[in-house]
């Protein structure tokens, strides 16, 4: 999972690149003791110094990351497989989003916000089916290697199914939810 973390001493006297690095890594330790941490560039027209953070490797993010070469994929088994650890994971993402704020995120990222986002509504999880669409929007200003910084700026429309109800959410990479729609299944309420 990646976030990025614009750094708020740019532009002021004195400024040291690290000095937000140490504070980012100090504060997100608590989270996940084996973050990594990258100075990446996320201006467009200018430069703007920020942190990317890879974080939450416990779980296996090899599905989520290759969703963005087909477009949309299903994570209904490996979802289901490991759900606790979603959740869990999901509850220390929006502990960690309130508290630090990062100004984008990747897509298993808005994934695990929505797997809160319903667990905490008390949706029941269990035979989840989660779709995703990457909708990239203009490329980042550094060729990387780090798929956040290439592409900063996205929006992740997510599906997610349960036995009796369809949730859409569509989240750009700087968590905002531009909408949300929640769907009966039941064939009378089609």
């Amino acid at each position: 999972m990646q976030l990025i973390f614009g750094d708020p001493y740019y532009d002021s006297e004195n400024w040291d690149k690290n000095q937000y690095l140490n504070e980012i890594e100090e504060m997100l330790t608590e989270y996940d003791e084996s973050l990594q941490l990258h100075q990446v560039n996320t201006g467009h027209s200018a430069d703007f110094p920020a942190i990317l953070v890879e974080l939450f490797d416990s779980l296996d993010w090899k599905v989520v990351s290759a969703s963005s070469v087909a477009g949309i994929f299903m994570l209904g088994a490996q979802i289901n497989k490991n759900l606790e650890a979603w959740i869990s994971i999901g509850t220390k993402l929006s502990l960690l989003i309130k508290k630090c704020k990062p100004t984008r995120v990747s897509e298993d990222a808005a994934i695990c916000w929505v797997i809160h986002e319903l667990s905490s509504q008390e949706v029941f999880l269990q035979d989840l089916d989660i779709r995703l669409q990457v909708v990239q929007f203009s490329e980042g200003p550094c060729k990387s290697n780090l798929k956040l910084e290439a592409n900063p700026d996205c929006l992740y429309i997510i599906t997610a199914q349960t036995k009796n109800k369809v949730f859409v959410y569509g989240i750009k990479s700087n968590l905002k939810v531009e909408f949300k729609n929640e769907f009966d299944t039941a064939w009378h309420e089609f």
